[in-house]
C-alpha cells in the first residue's frame, strides 16, 4: 500500500500558508471594527498616501474584503471628505489598472494642478487622479484647478463615472457659472475627457475667469458646447442653439494653455444678432427694455447713461483682461436685428498680442452699402491709444444721423487717433479726419429754405410730413472735418442745390460735446420774406439748440420799422432777396472732401 503522507518540508509549508490565511481572516475580520481598521489605515495612508494623510474613523464592509468606509479623510493641499468609501484593487501595480476601483466621496475638496507639477507643490495632476482612481460617485465636492498658482475652483453637486475609461456625468457650478457634463474618459490618454457641455450664466466672463482666460462682457447666456479637455487645451465647439442675450451663436473656439499667455482660436457666427448683445461687449450701455435679456452689467451702464446729461457713454474698458489671452477671433453675424441706423450684417476678425488688439477686418453692411475699417488699440501704455483708418461706400446718408434733413447715398474716408481707456477720454483727445460726399443727395426744402431764413418759402413748406415732404437734388454735397485733441473743424460742409448754397461752419467740441455751428444759405432765385442772418446751432450733443436771430436781424427788424413809418410799402423792401449765389466748384469740392487737393 503507498504511502500517502507528503514530505516533511511540503507539510510545512502548507502549514504556514493554512496559518497565513487563517490571520489574513482574523485581520480581516478585525478591519471591520474601527479601533483596528482606524490606525492601520493611517499607518497605510503615512506609507503610500498623499503627505499628512489620516483618516479619524474607518472600517472595511464585512464581508466584503477590499471596500472600506472612512470619515473625515484629510490630505492637506490635496483632498478631503467628511465621509465615503473605497475599493481597493490588489492588482492596481499592473499597468491599465487603478489603485482604487471606486471611490465615494463626499463634502470636501481635491485639487488637481493643469500644470506640470512642480517640487513642494499642493495636489495632484488629473492624468494622477485617473491613474489612482477609477470610478468615482461624488457629491457636494470643491474642485481646485490651479493653473500657473492661480486657483479656480468649481462645485461638483453630483459626479458619477469612470475617470478612467467609461462614461462621466458631472453636476457642478462656479462662480456666476452652472455647467452639466455628459462624455468619456479618453482611454489612450489619460489628461483628456470629452463630451458635450451645458453652461449658463449671467455673464460668460464669468466662465471664462474660471477656465484660466479673459473674455468681454456679455449679455446672459445659455450653451451647449462639445468640449475636449486637457492639461494643454480646452477646446469648444458651440452648437447653433447655443444663446447670448437675445442672439444666437456657433462655431469653434479653442484656448491652449503652456505658453506664458492662453491663447484663444475661435471662428464664431450669429444667423441673427441682436445689436444690443454685440454693444454690451465693448461697453456701450444699450439693451434694457422689457423684451431684452439683460444682467447687472448691462442694467448698471444704462442707468448711469440715463442719468448724465452727456451722449458719449462713460464707460472704461478694463484692459488688464488683455494681460490673461492672446490669440485670434473671427465673427460674422450673418444677420443683424434692432440696430442702429440699418445694419444688416457685420463682420470683426481680431489679434491679440500683448495687449495690443489688430483689427485687421471691421465691415459692417447696410441695407445700402458698407463700412470696411482697419483698428488698432495699444494697451502696452496707459492711457491706450488707439488708431482707426476706413471707407465708407454708398452709405445711406439716414445712417450719419442727417435723416430727415438729407437723403440720398454718400462715400467717404476716416483716419483717427484718440488716447485714452475709455470713451469720453479718447473723444477729448481726438485727433485726425472725417469726409463723406454725396453726387446724389437730396436736401429737404424746408431745412434749406429755414438755413436762409427765408419765411416766405419756409411757410408754404411747414405742413408737410412723411413722404409728402419736399426735397430739393444737390448737384454735390460734402463735409470734412478736421480734429485737434479733440476740437473738430468744419471745412466747411457744403451742399449745392438749384435753389441755394448751403453752408455749414464752426466746431464740434468732443471734449464737453458742445456745438458751435453757423449754417448759412445764399438764394439762387429771388424771393420774397427772406431775413438777414445765420441760423445757428448750439448747445451740446444730446441736448442741441437752434437759434435764428442775430445782430443783423436785429438791423434788419429795426430798418423795417423805420422804412414802415414812411410808408407800409416799403417795409417790405428788406425782406426781398434777389436771388445773386453762383453754383459752387463742384469739382473743386468734391476732390478736397477726397483729400486729393488742398
Amino acid at each position: 500500500m503507498p504511502d500517502l503522507h507528503l514530505p516533511r518540508s511540503l507539510e510545512v509549508i502548507f502549514d504556514i500558508a493554512c496559518a497565513l490565511l487563517v490571520s489574513f481572516a482574523i485581520f480581516l475580520f478585525l478591519m471591520t471594527f474601527p479601533a483596528v481598521a482606524t490606525p492601520v489605515t493611517n499607518w497605510s495612508l503615512a506609507q503610500w498616501g498623499p503627505d499628512n494623510a489620516s483618516v479619524s474613523r474607518a472600517h472595511v464592509r464585512f464581508p466584503g474584503v477590499n471596500e472600506m468606509i472612512f470619515e473625515n479623510f484629510q490630505a492637506p493641499g490635496t483632498a478631503e471628505a467628511k465621509s465615503g468609501e473605497i475599493r481597493l484593487n490588489f492588482f492596481g501595480f499592473l499597468p491599465g489598472l487603478s489603485w482604487v476601483s471606486r471611490a465615494r466621496a463626499e463634502n470636501g475638496f481635491i485639487v488637481v494642478q493643469l500644470d506640470e507639477q512642480a517640487d513642494g507643490e499642493d495636489g495632484l495632476s488629473l492624468r494622477d487622479w485617473r491613474a489612482l482612481i477609477d470610478e468615482v460617485r461624488a457629491e457636494d465636492i470643491i474642485v481646485r484647478f490651479v493653473r500657473k498658482g492661480d486657483p479656480q475652483s468649481i462645485h461638483l453637486q453630483t459626479a458619477a463615472g469612470s475617470l478612467r475609461s467609461g462614461d462621466l456625468s458631472v453636476s457642478a457650478s462656479g462662480t456666476g457659472v452652472s455647467l452639466n457634463f455628459e462624455g468619456r474618459a479618453r482611454p489612450s490618454d489619460l489628461s483628456v475627457l470629452t463630451g458635450k457641455l451645458n453652461m449658463s450664466g449671467e455673464n460668460f466672463a464669468d466662465f471664462a475667469e474660471l477656465a484660466g482666460f479673459a473674455s468681454p462682457d456679455t449679455p446672459p447666456y445659455q450653451a451647449t458646447a462639445y468640449l475636449t479637455f486637457s492639461r494643454q487645451q480646452i477646446a469648444l465647439d458651440f452648437a447653433p442653439s447655443t444663446r447670448i442675450g437675445d442672439s444666437d451663436l456657433s462655431g469653434p473656439m479653442k484656448i491652449t494653455f503652456g505658453e506664458a499667455t492662453p491663447r484663444i482660436e475661435a471662428d464664431l457666427q450669429s444667423a441673427s444678432l441682436d445689436f444690443d448683445d454685440l454693444g454690451v461687449v465693448f461697453g456701450i450701455p444699450v439693451g434694457v427694455g422689457d423684451n431684452e435679456t439683460t444682467n447687472q452689467v448691462q442694467v448698471a451702464s444704462r442707468t448711469a447713461f440715463d442719468a448724465s446729461d452727456r451722449l458719449i457713454p462713460d464707460a472704461v474698458i478694463d484692459f488688464s483682461r488683455l494681460d490673461s489671452v492672446d490669440g485670434h477671433v473671427a465673427y460674422h453675424a450673418q444677420h443683424v436685428n434692432d440696430a442702429i441706423f440699418d445694419i444688416r450684417s457685420l463682420k470683426l476678425e481680431f489679434d491679440v498680442e500683448g495687449r495690443v488688439v489688430r483689427a485687421p477686418l471691421l465691415r459692417v453692411d447696410f441695407d445700402s452699402g458698407q463700412l470696411i475699417s482697419y483698428v488698432t488699440l495699444d494697451a502696452t501704455q496707459s492711457p491706450a491709444t488707439t488708431t482707426t483708418q476706413g471707407t465708407l461706400n454708398n452709405v445711406q446718408l439716414s445712417n450719419l444721423a442727417l435723416d430727415p434733413y438729407v437723403r440720398g447715398s454718400g462715400n467717404g474716408e476716416f483716419e483717427l487717433e484718440a488716447r485714452g481707456n475709455g470713451f469720453r477720454d479718447a473723444a477729448a483727445t481726438l485727433n485726425g479726419r472725417v469726409s463723406v460726399w454725396s453726387k446724389d443727395a437730396d436736401l429737404l426744402a424746408l431745412a434749406a429754405e429755414g438755413a436762409a431764413l427765408d419765411l416766405g418759402e419756409a411757410l408754404t413748406l411747414l405742413g408737410e410730413q412723411g413722404e409728402d415732404r419736399t426735397y430739393t437734388p444737390a448737384r454735390c454735397a460734402a463735409i470734412s472735418i478736421h480734429f485737434e485733441n479733440g476740437t473738430g473743424q468744419l471745412d466747411p460742409a457744403i451742399m449745392d442745390t438749384a435753389d441755394s448754397l448751403v453752408i455749414v461752419e464752426g466746431q464740434v467740441g468732443m471734449r464737453q460735446e458742445r456745438l458751435d455751428l453757423k449754417v448759412r444759405s445764399e438764394a439762387k432765385d429771388a424771393s420774397f420774406g427772406t431775413l438777414i442772418g445765420n441760423v445757428g446751432i448750439g448747445g451740446t450733443f444730446r441736448s442741441p439748440e437752434i437759434s435764428a436771430l442775430s445782430a443783423e436781424t436785429v438791423l434788419q427788424l429795426g430798418a423795417t420799422a423805420l422804412l414802415a413809418s414812411v410808408s407800409g410799402g416799403l417795409a417790405a423792401l428788406p425782406f426781398i432777396e434777389p436771388g445773386m449765389a453762383e453754383d459752387a466748384p463742384c469739382g473743386a469740392i468734391m476732390r478736397r472732401a477726397q483729400g486729393m487737393a488742398p
